[in-house]
């Protein structure tokens, strides 16, 4: 694994959160397509976060990113309580998005995963309007191993589309673990697991309206959606207001109580050099 000293990273729970805008990653993933460099982008929730505590590989597959943005809320507010200059969210569908506006040239996306025909909606819709981005292809391999889905076919008709770009869709451990065993086997620049992209692209799924996005309720309008969510949801929020009690609010208290010793030390042997 390539040491990159120049990223702008801090740990978060455990996990390796770059302190970067909306901008900022799209400038990242468009230089590294420019300049034809392997990027492989993770985009943890609060499910990444809580599915890492127990499982060591889906955990290793976030840390051996090469670019790991903060795609929920909850993840935002636990940084900046704990001190952490992280600017705003990156949600994985807000960064395809900005990609598919704002691309300088028109990045080659190949949606690998989803639902039965969801990959080739998408992949009309997404060809229909204009923009930065073009889909070359698109495959639901099933539902299943790691290993079967890893096929020589199926890397090669990958790499023969010619695509930039690599959205997978295949549910986030696995998903992961799919980027994790093939990334060197593909051409493509840039990996990156988008779970619900692939669904928001093909007008399956609407996504939230910006105002529930910003106030970190988008898991709500998700509930909505798709109601078989809900478990998931309650089951990651009851674990993350755990760690929140036992791990972040006593941290975040005794970072705040040193930083006010510290002021008060410091004042004090001004007044005494003074003296």
């Amino acid at each position: 694994m390539a040491v990159d000293f120049e990223r702008e990273v801090y740990c978060v729970l455990g996990l390796p959160l770059d302190a970067v805008d909306m901008a900022g990653a799209v400038q990242r993933i468009e230089n590294a397509v420019a300049r034809r460099e392997p990027c492989f982008v993770s985009t943890p929730n609060t499910n990444f976060l809580i599915g890492c505590l127990t499982d060591g590989r889906f955990r290793d597959s976030v840390i051996q990113s090469d670019l790991c943005v903060a795609d929920g809320m909850p993840l935002v507010w636990v940084a900046r309580a704990l001190g952490v200059p992280l600017r705003e969210r990156v949600s994985g569908s807000g960064l395809f998005e900005r990609l598919r506006e704002a691309s300088r040239s028109r990045l080659r996306v190949y949606f690998f995963g989803g639902d039965e025909g969801i990959g080739e909606a998408a992949c009309r819709r997404l060809n229909a309007q204009a923009g930065g981005l073009v889909c070359v292809g698109a495959e639901s391999p099933g539902f299943g191993s790691v290993e079967e889905m890893s096929s020589e076919d199926r890397i090669e008709r990958i790499n023969a589309s010619g695509a930039d770009f690599v959205v997978v869709s295949l549910g986030a451990r696995k998903g992961q673990a799919w980027i994790l065993r093939n990334r060197r086997r593909l051409s493509a620049t840039v990996v990156i697991y988008l779970g619900a992209v692939i669904n928001f692209i093909a007008g399956r799924v609407k996504r939230a309206p910006r105002w529930m996005q910003r106030a970190g309720l988008e898991w709500l309008w998700r509930i909505g959606q798709e109601p078989s969510l809900w478990r998931r949801y309650l089951f990651d929020g009851l674990t993350l207001l755990r760690l929140i009690a036992t791990r972040v609010a006593p941290y975040a208290w005794c970072i705040h109580r040193h930083e006010w010793r510290g002021e008060q030390l410091a004042s004090d042997a001004i007044v005494e050099l003074e003296d």
